[in-house]
């Protein structure tokens, strides 16, 4: 059976693909869509038949066969025919290449891909990020008014090879269980497993309970949002019913307007010296409310700090535990899907939760 994949339909003049309904003139063999061939009504060729300039398949040539299999130029992967974009590290397979450098020879430091190896999740939607192309190969691109290419897309993998080991599984399996933000955590985690250093994570430092939660880290998350609600809700209650009045009593023997908006040196004076006659167990309760606040805050920078850490942590668990317990190898990119990624509605009921609590207050 002949392959007219890649061939133009004569009608449309649209290349042929797999799967397409082709008819072909019993004649000459002009290949047809079935739809172009119904609309011509027959072939177009029919006056030609019998002549030299009858349709005949098109001569392969040594470009034709190059073009058939797209070799990267930088790291040497074999991109399917028509593709625009390296699909392992986003090149343009369009641009120009530098003088005197062979086809499917990478560029120096460039790491050189097994031809057919799969590329990463999410590798081919588009080009390179900024800073990946030699100047000779962004010729003829948009600039923005900095002087710098336009970035066409990202590397989803953050740089990282699919195939590298992590924590003794394949980077691109975690990468399929991480699935949103792999660019900033598949570097990171790589960093952290090669030599032990991390990055400082301002989601975990904002919402350390909430942000284990919506990365699946149910237990720790579990516990984290326990504590820290615990703090807040203890730091409320201890501001408004004990604090407060002890505050106002103070305030009142300093003999300062509670609507003052400025201390001056004599009234403060007088309130650090009201402050240090008080019994120590008041002294304790006038600065507790302060001293939860800090103990939330330090707590805060602990999970910005080792936030990336235990992260890692529940992914390799995560990802080493499916691979064992899962007999055939074409169900484990289907239980990393549905067992990584993030919980949305968790982040969503974390936001509501959080303006409930946050003006609660003023509604009592």
């Amino acid at each position: 059976m002949t392959n007219y994949t890649g061939i133009k339909c004569p009608v449309c003049g649209k290349p042929f693909r797999d799967g397409d309904d082709i008819v072909v003139c019993p004649v000459c063999g002009a290949p047809y869509h079935r739809s172009c061939y119904a609309e011509a009504g027959k072939c177009i060729f029919t006056d030609k038949h019998g002549t030299p300039e009858a349709w005949s398949p098109p001569k392969e040539t040594k470009s034709s066969r190059q073009d058939a299999s797209r070799r990267c130029p930088r790291c040497g992967y074999v991109n399917a025919a028509g593709t625009l974009f390296c699909a392992h590290c986003g090149m343009s397979l369009t641009a120009n290449e530098p003088a005197g450098a062979p086809q499917g020879v990478p560029f120096p430091g460039a790491r050189q891909v097994p031809p057919g190896n799969p590329p990463y999740p999410g590798a081919g939607y588009g080009g390179p990020g900024p800073g990946r192309q030699s100047p000779q190969q962004n010729a003829g691109q948009p600039s923005d008014p900095f002087g710098g290419p336009v970035p066409i897309c990202f590397d989803p993998m953050g740089g990282v090879n699919p195939n590298e080991p992590l924590g003794g599984v394949p980077a691109g399996d975690v990468a399929k269980f991480v699935q949103n933000n792999t660019q900033y955590y598949l570097p990171v985690f790589m960093n952290l497993t090669r030599f032990g250093k991390s990055r400082f994570n301002f989601s975990a430092f904002l919402c350390p309970g909430a942000w284990m939660l919506y990365r699946k880290q149910y237990k720790i998350g579990s516990v984290v949002t326990a504590v820290m609600l615990a703090i807040y809700i203890a730091w409320a209650y201890i501001q408004q019913n004990l604090w407060l009045p002890l505050y106002n009593a103070v305030m009142t023997q300093a003999g300062i307007p509670m609507d003052t908006a400025a201390l001056t040196s004599e009234q403060v004076s007088r309130l650090y010296a009201i402050l240090y006659g008080l019994p120590s167990s008041k002294l304790l309760l006038f600065m507790l409310p302060s001293l939860l606040a800090l103990a939330q805050l330090v707590l805060m920078f602990v999970f910005g700090f080792i936030g990336n850490r235990l992260y890692l942590r529940h992914c390799l668990g995560s990802v080493s535990l499916i691979r064992r317990s899962t007999p055939i190898a074409g169900d484990i990119p289907i239980r990393l899907q549905e067992q990584g990624g993030v919980n949305t509605p968790i982040a969503l009921c974390f936001i509501v939760c959080y303006m409930i609590l946050s003006y609660l207050p003023l509604w009592i």
